[in-house]
């Protein structure tokens, strides 16, 4: 599998972490940006779904690329904040974008670990039922869901949506994965069917939508299930730290990525990092990665390794040979 293009949207307006000194005092402000690395993030208006972000990217990468949509095999939205329970937004995103009817669609519903999964489901399609193409659409808009008072979460996270057009090809492609539902509560929403979903909860209140995070045992999880993943998908590549041009994780923080880079003896000049704008934009973080601070990079051939982590609790990686590909500047949007 190889990747043709990469595009992301995110909403033109900015929240700067000065904005919560109101509501947090100064001093937590700036050690949470300390310990983050968090300076500003993307916020989209109540209006605006993910799927708006990821329909104006797979526009422009369409465009860019001019890969015809009558080409596409199959349509992936993945994410966890969809237009509907019911029905299944890729539906809806394969009509906006006029994709044929033979296309085949479904919703994912991941998070952090949603770049990496998607690439392994992606190939999967392309390898074993034989398509040629497969567009893959992820993203979030946290900014609906989390509590604007909860200074545990508030201040983390970023709207954003991407697309990435799949081809099929005879490049290797190597993956590991693995998940551990009894940490399921370390990060999780309060609002669902467990929980009990009325006709009265059509618009919950913020606290009804909340998500929660055990900040402590997100980082003993990641501490743990990381460094020994890396390892594992190193080994069946064949690569080492020092073939890989790029390490591009799931941007949780500042904090978190920097002890992993250190666990894993990789320099921190392999390990490009956008979250200081954009926040923790949960599945979308790693393509948001590669369109806004590896530009220059990716203008040659380079071998990557992607690392998804999170809730879950789940974790994969892959690695790819980069041979050249479309990545479209980054699209803002009025929204």
């Amino acid at each position: 599998m190889q990747i043709l293009g990469i595009a992301c949207c995110v909403p033109k307006n900015k929240v700067d972490s000065s904005a919560f000194i109101a509501r947090f005092g100064d001093e937590l402000v700036q050690r949470i940006v300390t310990n983050t690395g968090i300076n500003e993030r993307r916020m989209a208006r109540p209006e605006t779904c993910t799927s708006d972000l990821c329909v104006a990217a797979a526009e422009q990468l369409f465009e860019q690329t001019d890969v015809p949509k009558e080409s596409i095999d199959a349509l992936i939205f993945l994410s966890q904040s969809p237009d509907y329970l019911v029905p299944a937004t890729s539906g809806l995103i394969q009509e906006r974008l006029g994709l044929p009817t033979s296309v085949f669609t479904f919703d994912v519903n991941q998070g952090c670990t949603g770049y990496t999964d998607g690439l392994i489901i992606s190939q999967g399609l392309l390898n074993g039922l034989g398509m040629k193409r497969v567009l893959l659409l992820m993203g979030d808009t946290p900014s609906k869901t989390v509590d604007p008072n909860d200074r545990g979460v508030a201040m983390l996270f970023g709207d954003a949506g991407s697309a990435t057009l799949l081809e099929a090809s005879e490049e290797p492609f190597h993956f590991a994965a693995g998940t551990d539902g009894a940490g399921a509560d370390v990060i999780h929403q309060i609002f669902g069917f467990r929980n009990g979903l009325h006709i009265e909860h059509a618009a919950p209140s913020i606290s009804t939508l909340a998500t929660l995070i055990d900040g402590a045992k997100v980082y003993e999880f990641t501490i743990e299930r990381v460094p020994p993943l890396v390892a594992d998908i190193l080994g069946k590549s064949g690569w080492s730290v020092d073939d890989v041009d790029a390490f591009v994780l799931h941007q949780a923080n500042q904090y978190i990525m920097r002890n992993l880079a250190r666990m894993m003896n990789v320099p921190m000049n392999k390990l490009p990092i956008c979250l200081d704008d954009y926040g923790n934009t949960s599945s979308a973080s790693i393509p948001l990665t590669m369109v806004t601070r590896m530009q220059e990079r990716l203008e040659h051939p380079a071998k990557l390794v992607f690392v998804g982590f999170g809730v879950g609790l789940a974790w994969s990686a892959v690695c790819m040979d980069w041979k050249g590909g479309t990545i479209c500047p980054l699209l803002e949007m009025e929204c």
